[in-house]
Order: structure tokens, then C-alpha cells, then sequence
């Protein structure tokens, strides 16, 4: 009698989970497999939908399966799968099912794909990555674009201070030409006293004419560097102006980037919670197969 109620209660047993077992997958959000297993032979297979175990309904325990370890040592197994053995990572967990009496009547095995977890795991990885390499070259291009910056700043003092020397030369080059003006008057005095001087007067008269000479041609030197500052004026200006738009430019630009920058660092920020949450579920598929 006691050996019929047992057959009775483990019959009942693994017929309900036969009977479950169809809908496991139906109501599991991930991709699963299960496998019941009396103490002798595989009762049910339900494959996953992207994957399937190697095995058919009457073949025996396998020493080193998952299902067949938890009915040899009567307790909960689990271990990750490589995918070289179905094609997709699959975490295993397996429970021995017991009767009345707690004996081992047999086991029950589901195997849950962990493919889109790994794929999740490697996108996640390979965008921190990007993003942070993203983040270093950013801080490259402010850095360039501070130093560019600095640069300008530096060139157009420079310019400035030329423009200062260019007004000194003015300055200079207007004390010339007031300096030949007078020299002009002084030959042309110097010509009229030594008409008066008649033959007396003669040598002086050259030495007029050369100070006349030197006069008007000091005059045109003085013109000369005129039109030359005037023309170096107006060229430190335009630089000055250009040297001005492209600070501005590159303002605008840093600015631009401070948002780039305060953006990736966002997404940045998402990615690594998304990555963490990734390797945490890894580390649970690892930890309980190490378990």
C-alpha cells in the first residue's frame, strides 16, 4: 500500500509539472527551455524559441548534467552554459523534486537564454567606451581651442603694440617733414643773401642750393614713410579685425563644445547606469553558477 501511495504521489508530481511545464516560456519575458526528468529518464523537453537541449523524451541522466546533479546531491544547481554548447549563453538551474517522505523522485530543469543580457552587457561596454574616448578627445579640443584662445589674445597685443610703434614712426616721420620744410626756407634765405653777396657770396650759394636739395628730397622720404605707415595702419587694423573674429569664432565655438560636452557627459551617465545594470545581472548568472 505505501509503495502505491508513493507511486501515486510521485506520478502526481511529475504530472503536474508536465502539465506546467508548457507554459513556462508562454509566461516568462525571457527565452527559456525545461526539462523533467524522473530518477532514470527525461520525461518532458520544451524547447526555447531561439535554442533547444540535445536530447529526447527516454533518454537517461546524464552524469555532469545540471538536472542530474541536483538529483544527486538533492539540491538547487545552477551554472552558465557557454555558447558554444546551444548557440546562446544559457544560465541552468535545476531542482530535485521530492515526495511526502522528502526521497528524490526526480528533478526539474529550466535553462533561461542569457543572450540578449550578454548582448546588452557588450553594447553597453563598447558605448562606455566610445563615450569616454568621445569625453577625452572633447577635453583635447577645449584644451586646443584655450590655448588658440590665449594665442589670439597674445597676437593681438602684439599687433597693438605695432600699431603703437607704427604711430611713433608717424610722429617721427611728421618732425621730418617740418624738419625739411625749415631746411627748404633756410636754403632758399640762404640763396637770397648770397645773391646779395655777389662773387663774395658764390660758395654759399652752393652750399643753399645742397640744403635746399637735402630739404626736398627729406620732405619725400618723409612722404614716403607716410604713405608707408598709413598703408601699415590700415593692414594691422584689418589683422586686428581678423584676429577678433576668429576669437569671437572660437568663443562661440568652446561654447558650443561646453554643451557637446555637458550632453555626452549625460548620456555618459545613462550608459554607465545601464552598463552597471547589465554586469549586475551577469554577475547574478555567474554568482550562481559559482554557488
Amino acid at each position: 500500500m505505501s509503495t502505491t501511495n508513493e507511486t501515486l504521489n510521485q506520478m502526481s508530481l511529475l504530472d503536474a509539472f508536465v502539465k506546467v511545464a508548457p507554459y513556462l516560456n508562454q509566461l516568462s519575458q525571457e527565452d527559456v527551455t525545461v526539462g523533467i526528468y524522473n530518477t532514470e529518464e527525461l520525461v518532458l523537453n520544451i524547447p526555447g524559441k531561439t535554442f533547444q537541449l540535445p536530447v529526447k523524451v527516454g533518454d537517461p541522466l546524464q552524469e555532469g548534467d545540471i538536472i542530474a546533479k541536483a538529483i544527486m546531491d538533492n539540491q538547487f544547481e545552477s551554472m552558465v552554459v557557454p555558447k558554444e554548447v546551444f548557440g546562446v549563453p544559457v544560465v541552468a538551474n535545476a531542482i530535485p523534486l521530492r515526495d511526502e517522505n522528502n526521497n528524490v523522485i526526480g528533478g526539474v530543469g529550466l535553462g533561461t537564454s542569457i543572450e540578449k543580457n550578454q548582448l546588452l552587457a557588450d553594447v553597453s561596454h563598447n558605448l562606455t567606451d566610445m563615450f569616454e574616448n568621445m569625453g577625452a578627445t572633447i577635453e583635447e579640443i577645449t584644451s586646443s581651442i584655450d590655448e588658440l584662445s590665449n594665442n589670439l589674445d597674445h597676437t593681438n597685443e602684439a599687433f597693438t603694440e605695432m600699431g603703437t610703434r607704427v604711430h611713433e614712426i608717424e610722429t617721427f616721420s611728421g618732425e621730418v617733414t617740418s624738419i625739411s620744410e625749415k631746411s627748404h626756407i633756410l636754403g632758399l634765405n640762404a640763396s637770397i643773401e648770397a645773391a646779395r653777396a655777389g662773387e663774395f657770396g658764390r660758395g654759399f650759394s652752393v652750399v643753399s642750393k645742397e640744403v635746399q636739395n637735402m630739404g626736398a628730397q627729406t620732405k619725400q622720404f618723409a612722404n614716403d614713410i607716410r604713405l608707408t605707415t598709413n598703408a601699415l595702419s590700415e593692414q594691422i587694423h584689418s589683422l586686428q579685425e581678423m584676429v577678433s573674429n576668429v576669437n569671437q569664432q572660437s568663443t562661440d565655438q568652446a561654447k558650443a563644445i561646453e554643451e557637446m560636452s555637458e550632453t555626452v557627459q549625460s548620456v555618459y551617465k545613462d550608459i554607465q547606469k545601464l552598463n552597471s545594470l547589465a554586469t549586475t545581472r551577469l554577475d547574478e548568472n555567474n554568482g550562481a553558477d559559482q554557488s
